[in-house]
């Protein structure tokens, strides 16, 4: 092919760079749907994963700029690090988009679902699970890097197991003291919903950020996480646990958001500047509606809550 001489000047070319007709700054300009292949690094996934990242990247566009460098952005993914925990690659394509669109902030979004290498409790069988995990990075005058876990868990009713208890004791002769120890060791009829969980940290740093294996501990600590390989034995596990610790979507925001605050309080010195974000759904198996709740809060702010709790 052969390429036409240019009879213009460079600048007349790089369309982009010209002054716009309208003098405005745009608070965001970006790039969505893109597909970027990355090498993240994290003890969920046993070490490096190849994960398949729907990317989105954003940057603040100056009053006196018409456009952003597309082919700019699409550079900051194909240069991007490898074998790093996402925030951080996410933190690096932010600073580069940033830097090559000379601009004072850019935004940076990646998002993908992982697989696990996990195991059901019972029968011991390797389960096919996923789990999404996101990182959000802003480089600009107030930098910030956040990771985010989501997983599908089993929530059992509260509200019907005092009903379930009281035929029970009845039928069975029992006292009220008697039933309620042995609600505590055998599952009480109740009716049950897939639900939603999804946690969040956001620091000014991504290296003051937890990993994702921690927070996937924290998530199948505080509520019953579903798994795709299921034999009986290892069904009735899952739903006697959710039975026997039965919780509301309210539950489940409350103790994720609990346990996420203690267990940084012990891993990390100093946690000024970071904010925690628990969100939860539940799909209701007898209703027509469905139920949410959410706390984004400090983390010293949510300690100082706890702090009288212990």
């Amino acid at each position: 092919m052969t390429v036409t001489k240019q009879p213009y000047a460079d600048d007349f070319y790089d369309v982009p760079a010209q002054k716009p007709a309208v003098g405005i700054a745009l608070d965001r300009v970006g790039v969505h749907g893109q597909r970027v292949l990355l090498d993240v690094a994290d003890e969920l996934f046993g070490g490096v994963r190849e994960l398949l990242c729907d990317a989105r990247a954003e940057v603040s566009l100056a009053a006196g700029q018409r456009g952003i460098h597309m082919s700019r952005i699409e550079g900051a993914f194909v240069n991007a690090p490898g074998a790093l925990p996402l925030a951080v690659i996410a933190s690096a394509i932010a600073r580069e988009v940033r830097d090559t669109q000379t601009q004072e902030s850019a935004r940076v979004t990646l998002r993908a679902f992982a697989p696990l290498r996990t195991r059901t409790r019972v029968t011991g069988l390797a389960s096919p699970d996923t789990v999404e995990v996101a990182a959000v990075a802003v480089a600009g005058p107030r930098p910030s890097a956040g990771l985010s876990l989501a997983a599908t868990n089993i929530t059992a009713c509260p509200c019907m197991q005092g009903y379930a208890l009281s035929e029970l004791v009845g039928e069975l002769g029992l006292g009220p003291d008697e039933g309620r120890r042995l609600m505590e060791r055998v599952p009480i009829a109740t009716h049950s919903q897939k639900g939603r969980v999804r946690v969040e940290v956001t620091a000014p740093d991504a290296r003051r950020l937890p990993d994702y294996a921690f927070l996937h501990r924290l998530l199948s600590g505080q509520t019953t996480l579903t798994q795709e390989l299921l034999k009986r034995p290892d069904e009735y596990d899952l739903v006697r646990r959710s039975h026997l610790r039965p919780q509301f979507v309210e539950d489940v925001v409350r103790g994720v958001a609990e346990g996420l605050a203690r267990g940084l309080a012990e891993s990390a010195p100093d946690l000024e500047d970071v904010e925690l974000d628990v969100s939860a759904e539940s799909y209701e198996s007898i209703h027509g509606h469905d139920i949410s709740a959410q706390l984004r809060i400090p983390a010293t702010a949510l300690l100082a809550e706890l702090s009288p709790l212990k």
